[in-house]
């Protein structure tokens, strides 16, 4: 890797603040590569050869039925990495990776990963973070779609975006509306009424620009699911 693209990964969660030798091992025979829209770059089934790391972009992880239907279970954006259970385990991958946008991936040989974390206390930690981080935001969904209706369940995504608790903030959307509603449980058509139910009073909608009113009406939502 060049020194400009070194300088660039070294402060990704999952590296920072390794020891030199760590870092050096990892990335002397890593990539840093630009992927198009769509690509996917793990598939449910295979074994991954690397472990990717996402550095600029987003991804969505996804898993198939036998009936060829696909859901959404997470969004994925900087600093997130794909699978890292199938590649420390050296083990099919449960799910599909696959690009939302244009994006810049940190490739990471499997091998070396599984190494290193066997040698470097700091590293496993880092990793051990990311296994963690993605197993709680499995378990919050498998909450959500167990105990939460449609109007909880959108409320809650939307308050996971604001990035200040005030009345008035606005929120970009992340994901077009089809994939939000994979990732949320619904089709698009329920995605669909339940923006119109939260619509005026809740929410102020604008393509993909919401403007939340009121916060604390938003949290109140996520626990009863009352407009």
């Amino acid at each position: 890797m060049r020194p400009k693209d070194l300088d660039l990964v070294r402060n990704l969660p999952l590296l920072a603040g390794i020891c030199g030798d760590t870092f050096a091992s990892l990335t002397s025979g890593a990539s840093l590569e630009w992927c198009s829209r769509e690509a996917v770059l793990v598939t449910e089934g295979e074994v991954p050869d690397f472990l990717h790391v996402l550095v600029t972009g987003a991804a969505t992880l996804s898993s198939r039925a036998d009936s060829g239907q696909e859901t959404v279970l997470d969004i994925l954006c900087r600093g997130d990495c794909f699978a890292p259970a199938a590649v420390l385990a050296d083990a099919p991958s449960l799910t599909s990776a696959k690009l939302l946008d244009p994006s810049q991936i940190l490739l990471l040989s499997a091998p070396v990963v599984r190494a290193q974390v066997a040698r470097d206390p700091v590293f496993a930690h880092r990793v051990m973070q990311a296994l963690a981080g993605q197993f709680r935001t499995l378990v919050r969904e498998v909450k959500d779609l167990k105990f939460r209706n449609t109007t909880q369940r959108l409320s809650a995504f939307i308050l996971d975006q604001v990035d200040r608790a005030e009345d008035g903030v606005a929120v970009e959307l992340p994901v077009s509306r089809r994939v939000l509603a994979s990732r949320l449980g619904m089709t698009p058509e329920q995605l669909s009424r339940t923006f119109a139910k939260l619509s005026h009073r809740d929410l102020h909608i604008s393509g993909s620009t919401i403007i939340v009113p009121s916060i604390e009406r938003l949290r109140r939502l996520c626990s009863d699911g009352t407009p």
